[in-house]
């Protein structure tokens, strides 16, 4: 892999791990049983030691504070997937703190506190997150089938309003500094017509396709239609994955956090 595919995976591992942790309590565990928490948490450390192995794959001298987080959160999410139980404890609540911090942490060291890096790592992080979240909660009705539609219904007004704000965002960065990429005959970027295509991928895509599905899943949660909406969550987190590719590419090529 070149440096740009190497940066854009990397990405995209580190915010599938981070934001599926920071939804993990999202759902009460004694309403879907430990597996469903089991299940978040071994997409947490999967996604999390793939990105271990490719940030040491891409500077072997990573800092030694970097290293720690990534021990930390490996180890501690290990012992969650160990320990933890129904009924959540005190102890279980401060650990998930202490591992968002750690998760924050790591966010600004392997972006070098670079606001716009670190911005958009937080941002995706929350809309992959809460994608991701949702869909592994609607295929684990076939679970548990008398599950409420509540709780999935909870995570679409979430999802909402992470993309609300994730589309206001990216259209200040058009406002701001995104126009001349898309004035005929520009040298900025890959040119005018693979700036528009990028550009409108990354809208029509990762943005209106998602929403207008989201809500599509929202009138079958009404309808107790659990099956269906998790089929149509399946495309959403598709939608969801390709547009944030697609923004890590124009952010790590142009300096477009769109």
């Amino acid at each position: 892999m070149n440096s740009s595919t190497q940066t854009i995976a990397h990405f995209f591992l580190l915010s599938l791990s981070f934001g599926t942790q920071i939804f993990s309590p999202v759902v009460n565990t004694k309403l879907t049983g430990v597996g469903f928490y089991k299940l978040g948490t071994s997409i947490v450390l999967i996604s999390l030691i793939l990105a271990f192995g490719l940030d040491y794959y891409m500077a072997p001298s990573l800092d030694i504070f970097e290293i720690g987080c990534y021990g930390v959160l490996i180890l501690t999410n290990i012992s969650s997937y160990i320990f933890h139980q129904d009924q959540k404890t005190w102890p279980m609540w401060v650990l998930y703190a202490f591992q968002v911090f750690i998760f924050c942490t790591l966010g600004f060291l392997v972006f070098d506190f670079r606001p716009d890096w670190t911005m958009l790592f937080f941002s995706s992080s929350l809309f992959l997150g809460i994608s991701n979240f949702s869909m592994l909660l609607g295929h684990y009705y076939l679970v548990v089938p008398k599950l409420s539609e509540e709780p999935l219904i909870y995570c679409l007004n979430i999802f909402w309003t992470v993309i609300f704000f994730k589309m206001i965002s990216s259209l200040t960065v058009i406002f701001s500094s995104g126009f001349p990429y898309l004035q005929e005959g520009t040298s900025l970027g890959d040119g005018y017509i693979y700036n528009w295509l990028f550009i409108s991928m990354r809208y029509l895509w990762g943005y209106v396709a998602p929403l207008i599905l989201s809500f599509f899943t929202f009138k079958l949660c009404r309808i107790r239609s659990i099956q269906s909406a998790t089929g149509v969550l399946y495309i959403v987190e598709f939608f969801v994955i390709v547009g944030e590719l697609i923004s890590v590419y124009l952010m790590t090529k142009h300096g477009l956090s769109l």
